[in-house]
């Protein structure tokens, strides 16, 4: 109850966003999202969005230990690499449970797919491996985590989940996944980033009491 009070600003804006999209799931049909952003590309918004997607990468950790450090010290570096080991591998084990098909891969017999505009130098991705969204769960991992550790300021908490829903966009304005992967994906990635932030207040109270 005190982790959800300390962090009732994080949830709130949280829960509107999977909310949003999970109100979408529910009234449009699967790859509606494709035709609705189709509209909307641009050059800019293209090099954009092919930009800030890697944020759902390695760029990130990077990032948060930066981040991390300034408040933890050394103790950072266990974060980090608890978050690397646990992203991964929860990623690579759900998209093999579901085995969901990629855009481009559902899309391969239908005329719509071949309509849609495609971002200049984005190889798309084939194969049953979009559910749920890798990229988007990396960073909702990592930006939640940031904003846990910044529970005290609204401004840093709005950034880092903004970045997070940024990059969750830009996987289905990238045609790699749909909203239904990056819901999930972004729902994962908070619970991971829940795990890790009361390991590390175990781990960092049992050192502090062997100490």
């Amino acid at each position: 109850m005190v982790f959800l009070k300390n962090n009732r600003f994080f949830f709130t804006f949280f829960a509107f966003w999977q909310g949003v999209l999970l109100i979408y799931l529910l009234y449009f049909p699967k790859g509606q999202e494709f035709l609705f952003l189709d509209r909307f590309h641009h050059l800019y918004l293209d090099i954009f969005f092919k930009t800030i997607t890697f944020l759902g990468d390695w760029p990130v950790y990077i990032f948060a230990l930066a981040f991390l450090f300034s408040k933890l010290k050394f103790r950072a570096f266990y974060v980090i690499l608890l978050v690397s080991i646990l992203v991964p591998i929860t990623s690579y084990i759900s998209k093999a449970y579901f085995k969901h098909p990629r855009p481009i891969h559902f899309f391969q017999d239908k005329p719509l797919f071949n309509d849609l505009q495609k971002v200049d130098g984005v190889v798309l991705h084939t194969g049953f491996s979009s559910f749920p969204s890798g990229h988007t769960m990396s960073a909702f991992t990592v930006f939640s985590l940031l904003a846990f550790f910044a529970s005290n300021s609204k401004r840093q908490i709005f950034l880092f989940l903004s970045l997070a829903i940024l990059v969750a966009t830009s996987r289905v304005y990238l045609i790699q996944h749909f909203i239904e992967d990056v819901w999930m994906g972004s729902l994962i990635g908070v619970m991971l980033a829940y795990l890790i932030f009361q390991v590390f207040h175990v781990f960092s109270k049992t050192t502090n009491q062997s100490g």
